[in-house]
C-alpha cells in the first residue's frame, strides 16, 4: 500500500467524522432548543399559577377584579353552578381549577413519553370528571385562554371516563 492511498483512506475517515460530529451536534442543538422550550413552557404555567395565587383569599382583590373585568353576571352563573352564595367564593373556586389547568396544560406541553402523556390523561379523566372541575371545564369563559390542543385533550380524557 502506497502513502497516497493511506492518505486518501485518512481523509475519508475525517470527513466521516466531520459529518458525525455535525450530526450529533445538531442533535443536541435540537435537545437544549426542546428543553428549553420545556423551561419556557412550565415557567409560563408557574407564573399564572402565582398570580392567581395573589387572588386567592384577598376579598379586597378578587371584588376589584370582578368588578374591572365587568364579569359579575359570569361570576355569578359558575357562583350558582358551584352551589355557593358568595361570588367571591365562586371566583375563589373558578381560579384554584384555573390553576389546575395551567399545571396540567404545563405538564401537557413538556411531557415527551407516552407513560406520562396516559398518565396526565387518567389523572384528568378522573379529576376533571368530578365537581368543580367539571363544572368550571364546561363554565369557565377561562377555559379559552388554554390552546385548542390541550382542551381537545382534556375533552377526550373526560369523555374517555364517561365512556
Amino acid at each position: 500500500m502506497n502513502w497516497d492511498a493511506i492518505g486518501a483512506v485518512g481523509e475519508i475517515l475525517g470527513a466521516a467524522a466531520v459529518v458525525a460530529t455535525l450530526v450529533y451536534l445538531a442533535i443536541q442543538i435540537r435537545h437544549a432548543r426542546d428543553a428549553a422550550a420545556d423551561v419556557n413552557r412550565l415557567s409560563r404555567a408557574t407564573g399564572v399559577r402565582e398570580t392567581i395565587a395573589l387572588n386567592l383569599g384577598d376579598s379586597q382583590l378578587v371584588g376589584a377584579w370582578i368588578k374591572a373585568q365587568d364579569s359579575m353576571s359570569e361570576y355569578e352563573k359558575l357562583t350558582k353552578s358551584f352551589g355557593l352564595d358568595n361570588i367571591e367564593d365562586g371566583f375563589n373556586v373558578e381560579q384554584l381549577c384555573q390553576s389546575w389547568w395551567w399545571l396540567h396544560w404545563g405538564q401537557w406541553a413538556s411531557m415527551t413519553t407516552e407513560r406520562d402523556i396516559d398518565e396526565l390523561r387518567h389523572l384528568i379523566s378522573e379529576f376533571y370528571s368530578q365537581p368543580p372541575m367539571s363544572i368550571a371545564w364546561k363554565e369557565s369563559q377561562n377555559v379559552a385562554l388554554l390552546e385548542p390542543e390541550f382542551r381537545k385533550f382534556v375533552d377526550d380524557a373526560i369523555a374517555s371516563k364517561t365512556d
